[in-house]
């Protein structure tokens, strides 16, 4: 085979996945390129261009499916590339903290792990899934121009919300007293209520008690925010200490298990608290994020 027949057989297999009616013009141009290229080269080494040449420039040009891939309009863009590392950790680490969760499980003897990898194992990957289902939308909002067009407009991220840190204080509050008194008002509820709800009593006597401390200095913080109207250096620093303190405790829970006597109401709980550190994994992330220093101010112009 010559080179010749060598660059044909290469833009034949670059047409193969071009649009039919872009091919002959792609496939004429493309030749016509090689073939310059194969001559330059032949030149600059002052011997007749062979087939070892020509496959090494070819090499070095691309493979027949990157070729085509260059001459294709570019696509929707369904996660953009500054977005790919934080999509790809929070994908990843979705995962990973389930399998964290389940995975004592077959450690401890309790679960085969065939069984828990057709079970929980597989079942970890509904979030990546939903994390891809959710770029699908937001890409389609972009390609429509759903979304709304940007004003400039100041923002202080130290600001709070005033009348929704109420609100959410006012919550805090009652979550925190229902919890407390849970183990007191479980015996009092109806029918099996009382079995499904009923704290371990070594849990409430060992490992039940940091709670109320990491409750008391959350609540705290946030009413010394909301009282200040904003957030100030120590109190954000302390707000992401106790963020920390919040993801040990739990996962602490969530590793030694037994806090309720019913091993469903067990299970449940570590999973829901699972999702917990999650979250409070990723707003901690995003809150180091936005503390980095920004950049000063441009010069004024005009």
């Amino acid at each position: 085979m010559n080179p010749n027949d060598v660059i044909q057989t290469y833009v034949a297999e670059v047409m193969r996945r071009l649009p039919g009616r872009e091919r002959r013009e792609i496939g004429l141009e493309l030749h016509g390129l090689l073939g310059e290229m194969l001559a330059d080269r032949a030149e600059s080494a002052g011997t007749p261009a062979d087939d070892a040449m020509v496959l090494a420039m070819l090499r070095e040009f691309g493979t027949p499916a990157q070729v085509a891939e260059r001459y294709h309009p570019a696509g929707t863009v369904i996660i953009p590339a500054v977005q790919t590392r934080s999509f790809a950790l929070f994908a990843f680490g979705g995962v990973a903290l389930q399998w964290a969760l389940t995975l004592p499980r077959v450690f401890g003897g309790g679960q085969p792990l065939v069984a828990w990898w057709f079970s929980a194992g597989l079942g970890a990957l509904w979030w990546p899934g939903l994390m891809v289902m959710s770029a699908l939308v937001a890409a389609l909002v972009r390609t429509r121009g759903w979304q709304p067009a940007w004003r400039p407009r100041m923002v202080d991220p130290d600001r709070v919300n005033r009348p929704v840190m109420l609100f959410g204080l006012v919550w805090f509050a009652l979550g925190v007293a229902l919890m407390v008194s849970l183990p007191w008002i479980a015996p009092m509820l109806p029918g099996p209520l009382p079995q499904v709800f009923a704290f371990d009593d070594g849990f409430l006597s060992r490992r039940a008690w940091p709670v109320l401390l990491l409750w008391s200095g959350t609540f705290a913080l946030q009413l010394a925010a909301y009282v200040q109207g904003r957030w100030s250096t120590l109190t954000l620093r302390l707000s992401m200490l106790f963020s920390l303190a919040w993801v040990a405790l739990l996962v602490w829970w969530i590793a030694v298990g037994g806090m309720f006597q019913a091993r469903a109401t067990d299970d449940g709980a570590r999973g829901a608290l699972g999702l917990v550190v999650l979250i409070i994994v990723i707003d901690l992330a995003y809150r180091i994020y936005r503390a980095r220093p920004s950049m000063r101010r441009f010069p004024a112009t005009g």
